[in-house]
């Protein structure tokens, strides 16, 4: 497409001849054109009836041309619809208005389709609250007829609880925390429309700018140290003393829960007190198979002294190729069994099944929350915990840490007085 054409579908040649200048005035300044002075010859079939100016242009697609059109009322809009147009072709932000037709739903099948770099687990979620949450909502919506108000509008709904949804064995919709709306809004619907603009499908994605809630205290799960222990033996009661020990390890550790899974011996350092995380457990719908940590590196975690003998005691004998936390007959532990056969009973036993949103991911928070209080800054608690930036770190703990603000200015004040007093020494 390199041109625009503009309309009149009032008036028409005849026999060669334009419509006067007068006719033109005429019509122009008559508010109902059947009175405006137009001779019939050069008045149209469609002549004062529907929008007069018509914007005209072609695409190419395979090797067919295409007409596409669009009409306005006022020759102004015409004329600035053209000049908008023109520019996005000179710009390459032209878009072709058939895709902007396209339903949510294949589009959001292209978009998965693209996503080569992701685990296996992070497809499986993809999928999951496409099909559980977006696609009940969105699935036969063009993609250009979604606008801000609406996307605003569905957030509204799934923070009380009134959306649609596809949920299997019965579950009823309920109000979904910070977190999630944001994973569901911000990371996949909103990836889906990103995907849209980056072919051409759209020039813009009205998801960019629609707020969601802000992530609260409430959201986050935090154990203290004497649940943690309540925990941690009611796990062995449950199970075995490895148990008590994969709880500890979380809480005190804070590695991930298939980090710690997939740790083995020869990742242990406990001389000094410190583990390499190499690999974690990626979980797809059928299997389980090793991959890189969440982050992408390998990173170094520091042990507290107090796990470093049950830790010696629980690899004990074992090759460095063993895992540190085994199953009963010496393989790795399965994740979603140990939370049915272990974590799920030994919740019950210490009383904290009334913990809403308590999972075995709540013992990172739990460390990250006791690591604060001790003192760790924002780039240490990172680097535990695997981290990408310490961006993300405070975005997730920043309520945490405590407000320091007289720290700082005592040590200004410090720095100042130790800064004259030397003055006045060398004098």
């Amino acid at each position: 497409m390199a041109r625009v054409w503009i309309d009149d579908l009032w008036l028409k040649n005849d026999n060669g001849i334009p419509p006067s200048s007068t006719a033109k005035r005429s019509l122009a300044a008559a508010s109902d054109p059947m009175r405006a002075q137009v001779p019939e010859r050069w008045r149209s079939s469609r002549y004062g009836h529907g929008m007069r100016w018509r914007c005209r242009w072609y695409t190419v697609e395979g090797t067919a041309h295409r007409q596409h059109s669009k009409s306005f009322a006022k020759l102004t809009d015409a004329e600035a619809f053209k000049a908008a147009m023109e520019d996005d072709v000179r710009r390459g932000r032209y878009t072709n208005p058939a895709d902007s037709h396209r339903k949510f739903k294949d589009v959001a099948d292209m978009w998965l389709r693209s996503k080569n770099n992701v685990s296996e687990g992070v497809r499986a979620r993809y999928e999951c609250e496409l099909r559980a949450y977006v696609n009940p909502k969105w699935a036969d919506t063009p993609i250009g007829a979604i606008s801000l108000d609406d996307v605003s509008r569905w957030v509204t709904e799934l923070s009380t609880g009134s959306y649609p949804a596809d949920f299997h064995r019965g579950h009823q919709p309920k109000p979904l925390s910070p977190r999630s709306i944001k994973s569901i809004v911000k990371v996949v619907f909103a990836g889906v429309l990103d995907y849209a603009v980056k072919v051409k499908y759209l020039t813009d994605n009205p998801a960019c700018d629609v707020e969601i809630p802000k992530t609260e205290y409430k959201d986050l799960v935090f154990l203290d140290i004497h649940e943690i222990e309540a925990l941690a033996d009611a796990a062995e009661t449950v199970g075995r003393p490895v148990d008590a020990l994969i709880i500890r390890f979380q809480s005190y550790v804070g590695t991930r829960i298939n980090e710690a899974f997939a740790l083995q011996v020869g990742d242990l350092d406990l001389k000094n007190r410190k583990a390499r995380i190499r690999r974690t457990w990626k979980n797809s719908a059928t299997t389980q198979r090793l991959g890189p940590p969440k982050s992408g590196k390998p990173r170094t975690v520091a042990i507290p002294k107090f796990l470093i003998k049950p830790l010696k005691e629980q690899i004990k004998g074992q090759p460095e190729t063993a895992y540190v936390f085994r199953a009963a007959k010496g393989g790795h532990i399965n994740d979603h069994n140990w939370r049915r056969k272990i974590w799920h009973p030994a919740v019950e036993i210490a009383h904290l099944q009334d913990v809403e949103g308590l999972t075995p991911h709540s013992l990172r928070h739990s460390y990250a929350a006791i690591a604060i209080k001790a003192g760790a800054d924002v780039k240490i608690l990172q680097r535990q915990m695997g981290h990408t930036s310490a961006s993300l770190t405070l975005d997730v703990y920043g309520f945490l840490f405590p407000e320091r603000l007289e720290q700082v200015a005592e040590a200004v004040d410090a720095e100042r007085t130790a800064a004259i007093v030397s003055k006045r020494v060398r004098r």
